[in-house]
C-alpha cells in the first residue's frame, strides 16, 4: 500500500523525568528508526529548562528533516521563554513575535495552552523529546517512547502553519519561503535566540563592569580619606 512519505506533519512530545532519561530515549529511538525499513522519522530534538531559560538541541541541523523539528522546538521555546530581560526580550520579540503569532493562527492542535502545559513539565525539572513523523508512523513511535519511560502526547501541525510562520519572517527570501518554509522558520528562530542571548550577555557584562568601577572608585576614595586623616594626625614630641 502506498504511503504518503516525509510530510512529517505529526509532532510527538514525550516528557521524561530528567535530561539523562530523555537522552537515552533519543538514542534508543534513533537506533530503532535506523533498523526499521518502514519507519523513517524526521529529526529528534530535546528541550530542558535551566536557570529560567529554555535550552534546546536539535542536532545542529536547520535543513532537511532537521528543519521541521527545529521550527517546532523553536516556536515552543519562543512561547515559553517570554521576556528574556528587557534588552533580550526586545530583540527576540522583534524577530519572533510575528512568526509565532502566524503559526498559532494556523495550528489548532499545538496551541499556546498545550505549549504552556509542556512548559509546566520543564519548570518541574523534566525534559522533553520532540519528534516529527508521518501519520502512519505515530502509533509505533509513541510505543517506543512510552517503552523508554516517556509520558507522550502528539499533535498534528499542518504545513499551512509552518508556511504562514515562514512568510512572517522579516526579510525572508520569497523563494525559500515557498520551497523550504521549515528551514526559513528554523533558522530565523535560532538566530533570534542567539541574538537575544548575546544582548542579555552584553547587558550583564556592562552591569558587571559598572559595578566593578563603582567598587574601585569607592575603594580609592576610602584610601584617599584614610591617607588624609593620617597626614593630619598631630605628631607627639
Amino acid at each position: 500500500m502506498a504511503k504518503a512519505k516525509d510530510k512529517n506533519d505529526q509532532v510527538i512530545v514525550a516528557i521524561f523525568n530528567s535530561y539523562t532519561d530523555a537522552d537515552k530515549a533519543v538514542t534508543l529511538l534513533k537506533e530503532w528508526d535506523n533498523a526499521n525499513e518502514e519507519i523513517k522519522l524526521g529529526a529528534v530534538g530535546t528541550m530542558i529548562k535551566e536557570k529560567g531559560k529554555v535550552k534546546t538541541d536539535t542536532g545542529g541541523r536547520k535543513t532537511g528533516k532537521g528543519a521541521k523539528v527545529g521550527s517546532i522546538v523553536g516556536i515552543i521555546a519562543a512561547v515559553l521563554s517570554g521576556p528574556i530581560g528587557l534588552i533580550g526580550g526586545a530583540v527576540a520579540g522583534g524577530l519572533t513575535g510575528g512568526v509565532v503569532g502566524s503559526f498559532m493562527k494556523n495550528s489548532t492542535h499545538l496551541n499556546k495552552s498545550e505549549i504552556e502545559e509542556i512548559g509546566k513539565e520543564l519548570d518541574a525539572g523534566r525534559a522533553a523529546v520532540v519528534v516529527t513523523c508521518d501519520d502512519f508512523e505515530v502509533a509505533q513511535t509513541r510505543d517506543q517512547l512510552i517503552k523508554a519511560g516517556g509520558k507522550v502526547r502528539n499533535y498534528e501541525v499542518p504545513q499551512e502553519a509552518i508556511a504562514a510562520a515562514a512568510a512572517a519572517v522579516p526579510g525572508a527570501d520569497p523563494v525559500a519561503v515557498a520551497e523550504t518554509p521549515a528551514e526559513v522558520v528554523s533558522e530565523a528562530l535560532a538566530d533570534a535566540g542567539e541574538a537575544a542571548d548575546a544582548a542579555v550577555d552584553a547587558t550583564a557584562d556592562g552591569a558587571s563592569d559598572a559595578a566593578a568601577s563603582v567598587s574601585d572608585a569607592t575603594s580609592d576614595g576610602a584610601m584617599a580619606v584614610a591617607d588624609t586623616m593620617s597626614d593630619e594626625e598631630p605628631k607627639v614630641s
